[in-house]
Protein backbone atom coordinates (compact mmCIF):
# COMPACT_ATOMS: atom_id res chain seq x y z
CA UNK A 1 0.00 0.00 0.00
CA UNK A 2 1.23 3.82 -0.58
CA UNK A 3 2.98 5.25 2.59
CA UNK A 4 0.78 8.40 1.88
CA UNK A 5 -2.17 6.44 2.23
CA UNK A 6 -1.37 4.13 5.07
CA UNK A 7 -0.61 7.68 6.71
CA UNK A 8 -3.88 8.72 5.85
CA UNK A 9 -6.08 5.89 6.77
CA UNK A 10 -3.83 5.34 10.18
CA UNK A 11 -4.70 9.13 10.79
CA UNK A 12 -8.42 8.67 9.95
CA UNK A 13 -9.03 6.09 12.46
CA UNK A 14 -7.12 8.09 15.16
CA UNK A 15 -9.87 10.50 14.62
CA UNK A 16 -12.89 8.31 14.25
CA UNK A 17 -13.52 8.00 17.91
CA UNK A 18 -14.58 11.59 18.09
CA UNK A 19 -17.03 11.32 15.60
CA UNK A 20 -18.36 7.67 16.51
CA UNK A 21 -21.45 8.71 17.52
CA UNK A 22 -24.53 8.42 15.23
CA UNK A 23 -27.10 10.24 16.91
CA UNK A 24 -27.00 12.84 19.94
CA UNK A 25 -30.21 13.96 21.68
CA UNK A 26 -29.29 17.31 23.40
CA UNK A 27 -31.50 17.68 27.05
CA UNK A 28 -30.70 21.38 27.56
CA UNK A 29 -31.02 24.00 24.71
CA UNK A 30 -31.98 27.49 25.46
CA UNK A 31 -34.24 29.87 23.29
CA UNK A 32 -34.68 33.14 23.41
CA UNK A 33 -36.72 35.89 22.02
CA UNK A 34 -35.10 39.21 21.67
CA UNK A 35 -36.78 40.59 24.99
CA UNK A 36 -35.14 38.39 26.87
CA UNK A 37 -32.30 37.89 24.58
CA UNK A 38 -28.91 38.13 26.76
CA UNK A 39 -30.44 40.26 29.34
CA UNK A 40 -29.28 36.90 31.76
CA UNK A 41 -25.63 36.33 30.51
CA UNK A 42 -22.44 38.58 30.68
CA UNK A 43 -21.41 39.81 26.99
CA UNK A 44 -18.42 37.46 26.43
CA UNK A 45 -18.15 33.72 28.56
CA UNK A 46 -15.29 32.65 30.57
CA UNK A 47 -13.13 32.35 27.31
CA UNK A 48 -14.12 35.43 26.02
CA UNK A 49 -16.45 34.41 23.50
CA UNK A 50 -19.31 36.77 22.55
CA UNK A 51 -22.86 35.27 22.34
CA UNK A 52 -24.63 35.42 19.01
CA UNK A 53 -25.40 39.36 17.94
CA UNK A 54 -29.38 38.34 18.65
CA UNK A 55 -32.20 36.28 19.31
CA UNK A 56 -32.75 34.99 15.73
CA UNK A 57 -29.23 34.50 14.56
CA UNK A 58 -28.86 32.40 17.64
CA UNK A 59 -31.57 30.34 16.54
CA UNK A 60 -29.86 29.73 13.24
CA UNK A 61 -26.59 28.98 14.35
CA UNK A 62 -28.17 26.95 17.12
CA UNK A 63 -30.01 24.78 14.36
CA UNK A 64 -27.09 24.86 12.30
CA UNK A 65 -25.06 23.17 15.22
CA UNK A 66 -27.89 20.54 15.37
CA UNK A 67 -27.40 19.32 11.69
CA UNK A 68 -24.07 19.56 12.10
CA UNK A 69 -23.74 17.16 14.92
CA UNK A 70 -27.26 14.96 13.76
CA UNK A 71 -28.52 16.18 17.11
CA UNK A 72 -32.28 14.69 16.52
CA UNK A 73 -33.59 15.93 19.16
CA UNK A 74 -33.51 18.78 21.57
CA UNK A 75 -35.20 20.01 25.02
CA UNK A 76 -35.75 23.38 24.30
CA UNK A 77 -36.37 25.54 27.15
CA UNK A 78 -37.06 29.27 26.98
CA UNK A 79 -40.02 32.15 27.18
CA UNK A 80 -43.06 30.16 25.62
CA UNK A 81 -43.20 32.56 22.95
CA UNK A 82 -39.69 31.68 22.12
CA UNK A 83 -40.12 28.01 22.19
CA UNK A 84 -42.98 27.97 20.13
CA UNK A 85 -41.29 29.73 17.34
CA UNK A 86 -38.24 27.16 17.46
CA UNK A 87 -40.62 24.26 16.97
CA UNK A 88 -42.54 26.21 14.00
CA UNK A 89 -39.34 26.81 12.07
CA UNK A 90 -38.11 23.24 12.83
CA UNK A 91 -38.60 21.27 10.15
CA UNK A 92 -37.35 17.85 11.44
CA UNK A 93 -39.44 17.46 14.70
CA UNK A 94 -36.40 17.97 16.75
CA UNK A 95 -37.78 20.57 19.32
CA UNK A 96 -39.04 18.79 22.42
CA UNK A 97 -41.12 21.48 24.29
CA UNK A 98 -39.71 22.81 27.70
CA UNK A 99 -40.37 25.99 29.16
CA UNK A 100 -37.72 28.06 31.37
CA UNK A 101 -39.11 29.48 35.04
CA UNK A 102 -38.04 30.69 38.04
CA UNK A 103 -41.06 31.47 39.79
CA UNK A 104 -44.24 29.69 39.74
CA UNK A 105 -46.01 32.34 38.58
CA UNK A 106 -43.37 33.53 35.78
CA UNK A 107 -45.17 34.52 32.49
CA UNK A 108 -48.97 34.70 34.28
CA UNK A 109 -48.40 31.10 35.09
CA UNK A 110 -50.95 29.24 37.27
CA UNK A 111 -51.58 25.56 38.09
CA UNK A 112 -54.71 25.66 35.33
CA UNK A 113 -52.61 27.14 32.60
CA UNK A 114 -50.29 24.92 32.73
CA UNK A 115 -52.31 21.96 32.78
CA UNK A 116 -53.98 23.39 30.00
CA UNK A 117 -50.34 23.95 28.28
CA UNK A 118 -50.06 20.47 29.17
CA UNK A 119 -52.63 19.07 27.28
CA UNK A 120 -52.07 20.90 24.71
CA UNK A 121 -48.56 19.98 24.31
CA UNK A 122 -47.31 23.24 24.44
CA UNK A 123 -45.21 21.89 27.00
CA UNK A 124 -43.70 18.46 27.39
CA UNK A 125 -40.46 18.78 29.36
CA UNK A 126 -41.31 20.82 32.38
CA UNK A 127 -37.80 22.64 33.06
CA UNK A 128 -35.67 24.27 33.32
CA UNK A 129 -36.70 24.93 36.39
CA UNK A 130 -34.87 27.68 37.62
CA UNK A 131 -36.14 27.55 41.39
CA UNK A 132 -32.39 28.38 42.88
CA UNK A 133 -32.73 31.83 41.08
CA UNK A 134 -35.59 32.85 42.55
CA UNK A 135 -34.37 31.94 46.27
CA UNK A 136 -36.77 28.32 46.13
CA UNK A 137 -36.39 25.10 45.55
CA UNK A 138 -38.49 22.66 43.97
CA UNK A 139 -39.86 20.69 47.16
CA UNK A 140 -40.90 24.53 48.40
CA UNK A 141 -45.02 24.61 48.58
CA UNK A 142 -45.45 26.60 45.87
CA UNK A 143 -44.15 24.16 43.08
CA UNK A 144 -46.76 21.17 44.27
CA UNK A 145 -49.23 21.85 41.96
CA UNK A 146 -47.32 21.78 38.85
CA UNK A 147 -45.76 18.45 39.95
CA UNK A 148 -48.82 16.86 40.49
CA UNK A 149 -49.40 18.05 36.88
CA UNK A 150 -46.64 16.26 35.92
CA UNK A 151 -47.21 13.58 37.49
CA UNK A 152 -50.36 12.74 36.49
CA UNK A 153 -49.56 13.68 32.79
CA UNK A 154 -46.18 11.88 33.07
CA UNK A 155 -44.55 14.72 31.67
CA UNK A 156 -40.56 14.85 32.65
CA UNK A 157 -39.16 17.05 35.08
CA UNK A 158 -35.93 18.89 34.37
CA UNK A 159 -34.40 21.14 37.29
CA UNK A 160 -32.00 23.15 37.36
CA UNK A 161 -28.54 22.38 40.34
CA UNK A 162 -25.76 23.52 41.38
CA UNK A 163 -24.66 27.73 41.66
CA UNK A 164 -25.69 29.59 38.59
CA UNK A 165 -24.61 32.97 36.71
CA UNK A 166 -21.30 34.52 38.60
CA UNK A 167 -22.58 38.08 39.88
CA UNK A 168 -25.97 36.69 39.01
CA UNK A 169 -27.51 37.64 42.59
CA UNK A 170 -26.35 41.44 42.32
CA UNK A 171 -28.48 41.63 39.16
CA UNK A 172 -30.87 39.84 37.83
CA UNK A 173 -31.58 37.05 40.41
CA UNK A 174 -31.35 38.44 43.85
CA UNK A 175 -32.89 35.53 45.78
CA UNK A 176 -30.12 32.92 44.39
CA UNK A 177 -28.07 31.92 46.98
CA UNK A 178 -25.72 29.22 46.68
CA UNK A 179 -26.84 26.57 48.91
CA UNK A 180 -30.24 26.50 47.23
CA UNK A 181 -28.45 24.45 44.58
CA UNK A 182 -27.48 21.37 46.37
CA UNK A 183 -29.76 18.26 45.22
CA UNK A 184 -30.27 17.24 48.81
CA UNK A 185 -32.65 19.90 49.03
CA UNK A 186 -34.80 18.07 46.03
CA UNK A 187 -35.43 15.07 47.69
CA UNK A 188 -38.81 15.18 49.12
CA UNK A 189 -40.05 15.42 45.50
CA UNK A 190 -38.42 12.05 44.88
CA UNK A 191 -40.06 10.39 48.09
CA UNK A 192 -43.37 12.13 47.08
CA UNK A 193 -43.43 11.94 43.36
CA UNK A 194 -41.53 8.28 43.22
CA UNK A 195 -43.36 7.62 39.55
CA UNK A 196 -42.03 11.39 38.41
CA UNK A 197 -39.65 11.19 35.82
CA UNK A 198 -36.90 14.09 36.81
CA UNK A 199 -33.58 14.84 36.08
CA UNK A 200 -30.74 17.03 37.62
CA UNK A 201 -29.48 19.76 35.28
CA UNK A 202 -25.50 20.37 35.49
CA UNK A 203 -25.16 17.16 37.62
CA UNK A 204 -25.15 19.04 40.60
CA UNK A 205 -22.89 21.50 39.56
CA UNK A 206 -18.82 21.73 40.99
CA UNK A 207 -20.14 21.84 44.48
CA UNK A 208 -22.35 19.09 44.72
CA UNK A 209 -21.51 16.18 41.47
CA UNK A 210 -21.25 13.53 44.66
CA UNK A 211 -24.44 14.35 45.97
CA UNK A 212 -26.06 13.70 43.12
CA UNK A 213 -23.95 10.38 42.87
CA UNK A 214 -25.67 9.43 46.16
CA UNK A 215 -29.26 10.55 45.32
CA UNK A 216 -29.05 8.51 41.80
CA UNK A 217 -27.81 5.67 44.25
CA UNK A 218 -30.92 5.78 47.05
CA UNK A 219 -33.35 6.83 44.21
CA UNK A 220 -33.08 4.71 40.88
CA UNK A 221 -35.66 6.64 38.72
CA UNK A 222 -33.53 9.69 38.87
CA UNK A 223 -31.53 11.07 36.05
CA UNK A 224 -28.69 13.99 35.32
CA UNK A 225 -27.38 15.70 32.69
CA UNK A 226 -24.19 16.98 32.68
CA UNK A 227 -25.12 20.52 30.55
CA UNK A 228 -22.75 23.52 30.72
CA UNK A 229 -20.23 21.31 32.77
CA UNK A 230 -18.72 20.19 29.53
CA UNK A 231 -17.50 23.89 28.59
CA UNK A 232 -18.06 26.86 30.40
CA UNK A 233 -14.79 26.65 32.05
CA UNK A 234 -11.87 24.90 32.69
CA UNK A 235 -12.82 23.68 36.29
CA UNK A 236 -16.63 22.60 35.35
CA UNK A 237 -14.45 20.03 32.60
CA UNK A 238 -12.20 19.04 35.43
CA UNK A 239 -15.50 18.37 37.99
CA UNK A 240 -17.09 16.67 35.49
CA UNK A 241 -14.75 14.62 34.50
CA UNK A 242 -14.58 13.12 37.92
CA UNK A 243 -18.20 12.76 38.56
CA UNK A 244 -18.61 10.54 34.87
CA UNK A 245 -15.52 8.75 36.37
CA UNK A 246 -17.47 8.14 39.68
CA UNK A 247 -20.48 7.80 38.07
CA UNK A 248 -18.57 5.11 35.75
CA UNK A 249 -17.35 2.97 38.74
CA UNK A 250 -20.17 3.27 40.52
CA UNK A 251 -22.50 1.73 37.83
CA UNK A 252 -24.67 5.16 36.67
CA UNK A 253 -23.84 5.78 33.71
CA UNK A 254 -27.04 4.55 31.91
CA UNK A 255 -28.98 7.76 33.53
CA UNK A 256 -26.42 10.16 32.38
CA UNK A 257 -27.37 12.25 29.78
CA UNK A 258 -25.68 14.63 27.02
CA UNK A 259 -26.73 17.94 27.25
CA UNK A 260 -25.16 21.62 26.30
CA UNK A 261 -26.29 24.72 27.72
CA UNK A 262 -25.21 26.72 25.22
CA UNK A 263 -27.24 29.88 26.23
CA UNK A 264 -26.29 32.59 23.70
CA UNK A 265 -23.00 30.77 22.63
CA UNK A 266 -24.22 27.98 19.88
CA UNK A 267 -20.82 27.12 19.46
CA UNK A 268 -21.06 25.42 23.02
CA UNK A 269 -23.00 22.65 21.27
CA UNK A 270 -19.41 21.79 19.69
CA UNK A 271 -17.14 22.52 22.15
CA UNK A 272 -19.34 20.22 24.59
CA UNK A 273 -19.68 17.00 21.95
CA UNK A 274 -15.64 17.55 21.29
CA UNK A 275 -14.42 17.56 25.08
CA UNK A 276 -17.00 14.48 26.07
CA UNK A 277 -15.47 12.67 23.01
CA UNK A 278 -11.87 13.07 24.49
CA UNK A 279 -12.22 11.71 27.87
CA UNK A 280 -10.58 8.37 26.74
CA UNK A 281 -11.96 6.44 30.30
CA UNK A 282 -15.31 6.59 28.61
CA UNK A 283 -15.81 3.41 25.87
CA UNK A 284 -17.32 3.66 22.95
CA UNK A 285 -20.45 1.96 24.73
CA UNK A 286 -20.60 4.70 27.22
CA UNK A 287 -20.46 7.46 24.93
CA UNK A 288 -23.68 6.33 22.88
CA UNK A 289 -25.36 6.37 26.03
CA UNK A 290 -24.56 9.49 27.00
CA UNK A 291 -25.31 10.88 23.85
CA UNK A 292 -28.48 9.24 23.25
CA UNK A 293 -29.64 6.02 24.18
CA UNK A 294 -30.13 6.64 27.59
CA UNK A 295 -32.43 9.98 26.44
CA UNK A 296 -34.38 7.38 24.67
CA UNK A 297 -35.07 5.29 27.45
CA UNK A 298 -35.80 8.57 30.24
CA UNK A 299 -37.94 10.47 27.21
CA UNK A 300 -39.75 7.10 26.34
CA UNK A 301 -39.00 7.65 22.66
CA UNK A 302 -39.71 5.60 19.89
CA UNK A 303 -36.79 4.62 17.78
Amino acid sequence: MNRTILVILTFLVQLSPAFSQTKIIDMHIHSYSEADFGEREPPSDSYGKKGAANAEIHRIETFAALDKFNIVKAVVSGNPESVEEWAAKDSTDRVIRGILIFSPDDYGMDSVKFEQMVIDKKIEVFGEVGAYYSGTTLSDSIWQPYLRICEKYDIPVAVHTGGGDPGGTYSWAPKARLKLGDPYLIEDVLVNYPKLRIYLMHNGGEEWHEHTLRLMAYYPQLYTDIAVMLWVEPNTQRTVTEFLKNAKHAGYLDRVMFGSDQMVWPYAIEKSIHFLNSLDFLTEQDKEGIFYDNAVRFLRLKE
